[in-house]
């Protein structure tokens, strides 16, 4: 056997799907470092992940955003087009899961035994490392924070005119559809009545919740920073870092947080935590399921949108005040 060896781990597509694979990607790229005297392991994927990549505690992972030959890749997109992509590129031995037509394609085509539809999306991916042989711990995500992040994060903070010892924050979207969004007013709600004990708000996101970071922050008496659309992704995981909460809706960066030990409050409607819910050591996830929850849509079709109408603000204000004096 050769002492060389180059793996090209290939993540899912979306901010949380990576952070759940994490674990995965983690057991994964072990078992091949201990193997191999001289290792080489390349995360390829869209352009964003070379900013989150050094919280993923891969040890010895490169970025690369393209496909390259290798002598294994394990593929955690099921689409056809990766593994087509993996073959064109010259990777000798490709592993995923069977489906989307590209069994062919495959070195080594893995049936799910996971169901995402009532089971963990965590324990899925987890799944196809270990039908590969791998021994693996449980599914528990632990991201790390890069050297000196914190500390950019809190001179951010700072130069907003924020106090980062009191700073909270806040993210009211979500990429997926608005069906997991918990309302502005309810938002505005919490947040206002954090702000009258000292803390002080600073909202991100993309710069299409602008608008509804301002309808938040309107009645806001305390320093506040309304960042929606003004970070890169790396200044968001630094400030996230620096946070003294999260308070966010089913999103990529409620996983980076919990991820990273950050205190994770979060309401639940349109997608269930029995499959998506965070990993951390500090959570608090709110769900009052409605008759139709979850219903996976992009957009709420129900009459006062009732799985979020069911958590009412004072109850994340509560769940955000234990977990703020934990």
């Amino acid at each position: 056997m050769s002492n060389r060896h180059h793996l090209l781990l290939m993540p899912p597509n979306w901010i949380g799907d990576v952070i759940m694979a994490q674990p995965a990607m983690v057991a994964i790229s072990s078992h091949y470092r201990q193997q191999f005297e001289n290792y080489r392991i390349s995360v390829c994927g869209r352009g964003w992940l070379k900013d989150l990549l050094p919280y993923l505690n891969i040890e010895g992972a490169e970025f690369s955003d393209t496909i390259m030959a290798a002598d294994t890749a394990y593929l955690f997109p099921n689409s056809f087009r990766s593994a087509w992509n993996c073959k064109k590129a010259g990777v000798k031995n490709i592993i995923g899961y069977r489906g989307q037509w590209r069994s062919l394609l495959l070195s080594q085509a893995i049936s799910p035994r996971i169901d995402t539809r009532s089971e963990h999306h965590r324990g899925f991916h987890m799944d196809l490392a270990r039908q590969t042989g791998i021994t693996t711990g449980d599914d528990a995500v632990e991201l790390i924070v890069p050297s000196g992040d914190k500390q950019r994060g809190r001179e951010m903070m700072q130069n907003h005119g924020l106090d980062a010892d009191r700073t909270i924050c806040i993210a009211p979207g979500a990429q997926f559809g608005t069906a997991k969004c918990y309302p502005a007013e309810g938002f505005a709600a919490v947040v206002k009545t954090l702000a009258e004990q000292g803390w002080q708000p600073m909202i991100l996101g993309m710069p299409e919740d602008h608008a509804v970071a301002e309808k938040i922050l309107e009645n806001i008496d305390t320093p506040f920073w309304n960042a929606t659309g003004a970070t890169t992704l790396s200044q968001a995981l630094q400030l996230i870092a620096a946070s003294q909460l999260m308070l966010c809706n089913d999103s990529g960066l409620m996983h980076v947080a919990a991820g990273i030990g950050i205190p994770t409050v979060t309401p639940f409607g349109a997608t269930d935590p029995a499959r998506t819910s965070p990993c951390g050591p500090k959570l608090s996830i709110l769900y009052q399921p409605a008759d139709c929850s979850p219903c996976l849509q992009r957009e709420c079709t129900v009459k006062g949108h009732p799985c979020m109408a069911n958590i009412t603000p004072e109850m994340l204000t509560k769940s955000c005040l234990a977990m703020l004096a934990g």
